[in-house]
């Protein structure tokens, strides 16, 4: 099995949140894997068997746990043999969630010319994944009153929304909201233009 992002295991539980681990059981023990996240960044991981414990902090760091405590130990894995072991594994991880950024004319759902290839490299990313959900958010600056920001901010999340809908994508899952000005890229003051806020954030998970 795939386990993302680790903090503390147990021969029978793994709890995850910064980097991918990878799990599969090797006769009568358990091997766990951690890897690197996509930046090569990782997490730390301690895999407690009773009170024998193995920290995992280095990426291919692995341990196998078996079924008492002296039976857990360290391991070394390169890159190859983990291909190996967790093949089948490693292809049914999900792509990671990829996040764009889409900027808008003052007061309208009008997308700048200087965010239409990001508008493209959304649809190239949407289509390539089978099942796709995308999270579109619409935000605006602090000129003018709350509630037609908010108004706007939903417009221009909804207007991307059917850019996406549009185009032959198969079944996709699009959410969209309005934050208005509350989310504000650019901290400003009160009704004051700021392009940078003028904005739709996208996550295609």
């Amino acid at each position: 099995m795939i386990l993302k992002s680790g903090l503390r295991a147990s021969a029978a539980l793994v709890l995850l949140s910064l980097v991918t681990a990878c799990a599969a059981p090797k006769g009568p023990s358990e091997l766990i894997v951690l890897l690197p996240d996509s930046t090569g960044k990782v997490g730390t991981v301690i895999v407690s068997n009773g009170e024998n414990k193995t920290v995992l902090n280095k990426a291919l760091a692995a341990a196998r746990v078996g079924e008492g405590p002296e039976q857990t130990q360290a391991v070394t894995l390169n890159q190859e043999e983990v291909d190996k072991t967790f093949a089948q594994a490693l292809q049914a991880v999900p792509p990671e969630p990829v996040s764009f950024t889409l900027y808008f004319a003052k007061g309208s759902t009008d997308l700048l010319a200087k965010s239409k290839p990001a508008m493209r490299m959304v649809l190239l990313e949407v289509a390539s994944r089978q099942v796709a959900e995308v999270q579109v958010t619409g935000h605006t600056d602090t000129v003018g009153r709350l509630k037609t920001n908010d108004d706007l901010a939903l417009k221009r999340a909804r207007a991307v929304a059917e850019m996406l809908k549009t185009r032959d994508l198969g079944t996709k899952r699009i959410l969209t909201t309005g934050r208005g000005e509350r989310e504000l890229l650019v901290p400003t003051k009160d009704s004051v233009a700021e392009p940078l806020n003028r904005r739709v954030e996208i996550i295609v998970r």
